[in-house]
């Protein structure tokens, strides 16, 4: 378990870094729903790859995201 949630973490690190690379933001903190959101180990095996705070969100329901982005106009 924790090889793959080591390999996922990779993989997220590599597409923040590619995303910085196409002049996104600076990530500053990443909020984290659904199930991986209870499992502290993985926060803190993120918070070290990404250098920024990792936590759940305050509402952890990964629809609830969805939802958000669902109401969100440019």
């Amino acid at each position: 378990m924790q090889a793959l949630l080591s390999a996922l973490t990779r993989v997220e690190a590599d597409g923040y870094n590619a995303l910085k690379e196409l002049g996104a933001s600076p990530l500053t903190e990443v909020l984290t729903a659904g199930g991986g959101a209870a499992n502290g180990a993985w926060a803190e095996m993120r918070q070290k790859k990404l250098g920024v705070p990792a936590s759940a969100a305050t509402n952890a329901e990964a629809a609830f995201g969805l939802a958000l982005l669902a109401t969100w106009n440019d």
